[in-house]
């Protein structure tokens, strides 16, 4: 992860055979089905904290498209990406996702012992591909414990994805994504 350039970054592609996507991750990444992931789940965290995934994978697994799982046991990095219908992402969409992002935090704050903090969001067209961006951290007050989420919407070539990255400590994945081949 200290490579200055795209081209010095290591890891190894991941192809989404449903999709004719490749994804590209840090080496120590692997691919879990969500069965898979799930009994994982339950030798990490709280019972509270393991339902509160459990109820995350499944209402990302009932959106339209395919979905996949890759995890990195060493750090408890965990890369989910989703495929969906192709919709071309404006700047008010963006806009839109982000305060939806927000509400639906606000929501979960008031929920569980979490709070989350927006780091940054950001919105870049370059013609061919649209991709928003946003970062936060969610602190758990109960066992002083913080994790990063960092979720992307990707629109190009006819194709939309969306990724979410939750790792323990704040990471730039902007060079991985920037790797893919949609």
């Amino acid at each position: 992860m200290e490579a200055t350039s795209v081209e010095e970054i290591e890891g190894n592609y991941h192809y989404l055979e449903n999709d004719g996507i490749k994804i590209y991750l840090p080496e120590v990444f692997e691919r879990y089905s969500s069965v898979g992931y799930q009994q994982l789940l339950d030798s990490f965290g709280t019972k509270k904290e393991v339902e509160f995934e459990k109820k995350r994978l499944k209402a990302l697994r009932d959106i339209e498209g395919s979905f996949y799982i890759y995890f990195d046991k060493e750090t408890g990095a965990t890369y989910t990406i989703n495929t969906l219908p192709y919709t071309p992402l404006r700047r008010e969409d963006a806009q839109y996702l982000l305060s939806m992002i927000n509400a639906s935090y606000k929501r979960s704050s008031h929920d569980s012992d979490l709070s989350y903090t927006k780091l940054t969001a950001k919105y870049n067209d370059s013609g061919s591909q649209n991709i928003f961006r946003s970062i936060y951290r969610i602190d758990n007050q109960k066992t002083n414990i913080q994790v990063f989420n960092s979720s992307y919407i990707i629109s190009s070539k006819s194709k939309t994805v969306w990724i979410q990255i939750t790792t323990p400590f704040e990471v730039d994945f902007d060079m991985f994504i920037q790797k893919m081949i949609l």
